[in-house]
C-alpha cells in the first residue's frame, strides 16, 4: 500500500512519527517530491479536492491547529501567503465569514510586517506563533477539519497508525520533532520542539464532522462539495 502525504504539512505527522517510532508496515511518500498519487491520500480538504481522484473517498478528517493570526482582527485586509495554499484558502474563508473586503497575497515576512502595521497575518505557527486561527474558528462555530484521509478504500492499519503517531507525538515530543524535521526538510530541529505541542492532532471519522468540512470549505472552493464521504 503506497501512501502519499506532504511532509512539510502537519497532516503528514503521526504518520511519519507513527513509520519510524512504531516501523509500521506500508509505503509512505513525500507529495512535496513525487507526482505518484497513493492509494491512500493525505492531505488538506481544498488539495485533494483538486486532484480530482475516480474512486477516492473521504475516510477520515483531522483536525490540527497549525496556523495564527496575528494582528488586528478588526482590519479590514488579511495578508497570508501565496495563492491556492491552505493558508490562503483559510484567509479567503475567514474573510468571507467576518464581512473583510480583501485578502493580499504575499510572502511570510511580508505579512507580518502588515500586521505590526495595523493589518492582520495569518501565517503557519511555525512563521509566529500567536492567537490560533482554529481556536477563532471555534468561537464562530466554524472549527471543522482541514485535512482529510482521501482512499480508494477503508484503510484500517492507515487509520491505527494514525491514531498511533498522535500517541506517539504526545507521549514522546522530542523524537517527535527530530522526525520530523528531518523527514520534512521545511522545519528547524528547534522551531518543531518549540510548536510540536502545539498541533494537538485529533482524527475523526464522523460522518457530520466530514459534511461540515465539505460544506465549508466549498465556500471558497467549489469542488471541496464534489468530494464524497467513505
Amino acid at each position: 500500500m503506497l501512501i502519499t502525504a506532504p511532509f512539510a504539512g502537519p497532516v503528514s505527522f503521526p504518520l511519519l512519527v507513527a513509520k519510524v517510532l512504531s516501523k509500521v508496515n506500508f509505503e509512505l511518500k513525500n507529495s512535496c517530491e513525487t507526482n505518484e498519487i497513493g492509494d491512500v491520500v493525505l492531505d488538506s480538504i481544498t488539495n485533494v479536492a483538486r486532484l480530482r481522484l475516480k474512486g477516492y473517498r473521504i475516510v477520515a478528517g483531522v483536525f490540527v491547529k497549525m496556523y495564527s493570526l496575528i494582528g488586528n482582527k478588526n482590519s479590514e485586509v488579511i495578508y497570508t501567503i501565496r495563492q491556492g495554499t491552505l493558508a490562503d484558502y483559510n484567509a479567503r474563508l475567514y474573510a468571507k465569514l467576518t464581512n473583510k473586503k480583501e485578502v493580499v497575497n504575499t510572502t511570510p515576512e511580508d505579512a507580518l510586517k502588515r500586521a505590526e502595521e495595523g493589518k492582520l497575518a495569518l501565517v503557519g505557527i511555525e512563521v509566529k506563533l500567536g492567537e490560533l486561527f482554529e481556536d477563532e474558528m471555534m468561537k464562530l462555530n466554524h472549527f471543522v477539519p482541514q485535512c482529510v484521509i482521501y482512499s480508494k478504500t477503508y484503510p484500517t492499519e492507515v487509520i491505527e497508525a494514525y491514531e498511533e503517531g498522535i500517541r506517539l507525538m504526545r507521549e514522546r515530543p522530542e523524537e517527535s520533532a527530530l522526525i520530523i524535521s528531518s523527514a520534512s526538510k521545511y522545519y528547524s530541529l528547534q522551531v518543531m520542539k518549540n510548536i510540536i505541542h502545539v498541533y494537538n492532532h485529533r482524527l475523526t471519522t464522523k460522518g457530520d464532522d466530514l459534511s461540515k468540512s465539505i460544506e465549508l470549505y466549498s465556500l471558497v472552493k467549489p469542488e471541496v462539495k464534489d468530494l464524497e464521504i467513505y
